[in-house]
């Protein structure tokens, strides 16, 4: 039985850093990605998911350089993941599709390896709990205590920083569709991946700033995912960069082969 305790506000994040995720979300999964898809001509989307996740860790790894947080890559398995430290509130964040959790909460039961978010919410937050004196006994078999203790000590390698001045672990969930961004919280979440407590950071999304003004019919779009998509010129000239850079890419391949 685990002897749980209540949490006292730990999202306590300011509104510059609460903006700077936001913005580095919202951009991934809708400029960035588009250009993506219409640079390169593709006639496909199977890898925009994995695409749109460089793009999220990249823009918060650069959104984040200046400041007083410390965000590096590190690896679990073949994925790569962007944790990142405030400094200001002793806090290490991470982010994750709302779909992907609710995957990974409902697989917990039967789940032998412990996933990263196992390992930090085990190690960070197990003794969290929204009710006060509440005690909960567990209906599923815990994860090693070693194999806990390797993942975390490898984010907080990754990190160069000291375990023993992290705090806590928010998990910062999200929803896009059509290339828009449209919810937006941040979850503290205990070992029994229970959120404890949440803040709705939805309306730090910034609306009208894409280059996408409009959508055609879907019917008309046909087999181009970026048919349809009327760009600013500010974006097309982004993308005729990115064409440039293609296409200079391939001379050189065609020239080495």
């Amino acid at each position: 039985m685990n002897i749980l305790v209540p949490t006292n506000q730990i999202i306590t994040s300011s509104e510059t850093f609460i903006q700077t995720v936001a913005d580095s979300i919202t951009r991934a999964v809708g400029d960035d990605i588009i250009e993506d898809i219409q640079a390169h001509h593709l006639v496909t989307g199977n890898g925009n998911a994995t695409r749109t996740w460089d793009y999220i860790n990249t823009n918060i790894y650069y959104g984040f350089k200046s400041s007083d947080v410390i965000a590096n890559p590190t690896k679990r398995g073949p994925w790569e993941l962007l944790p990142f430290f405030e400094r200001a509130t002793g806090n290490i964040y991470s982010a994750m599709r709302e779909e992907r959790f609710s995957t990974i909460k409902k697989q917990r039961p039967g789940r032998k390896n412990a996933h990263y978010l196992d390992a930090l919410t085990n190690s960070l937050n197990g003794d969290l709990v929204a009710n006060i004196g509440q005690a909960r006994f567990l209906d599923f078999a815990p994860f090693e205590d070693e194999k806990i203790h390797e993942i975390v000590e490898k984010i907080f390698s990754d990190l160069n920083i000291p375990g023993n001045i992290i705090k806590h672990h928010g998990l910062i969930l999200f929803s896009s569709q059509n290339f828009q961004l449209f919810s937006l919280r941040c979850c503290v979440i205990n070992g029994d991946l229970e959120i404890v407590e949440e803040a709705d950071w939805s309306n730090y999304i910034k609306a009208g700033d894409s280059v996408v003004t409009e959508k055609v019919n879907k019917d008309d779009i046909g087999n181009d995912p970026s048919a349809g998509l009327n760009f600013k010129q500010k974006a097309k000239d982004r993308i005729d960069q990115k064409e440039i850079g293609v296409e200079k890419k391939r001379n050189v391949e065609e020239r080495e082969n």
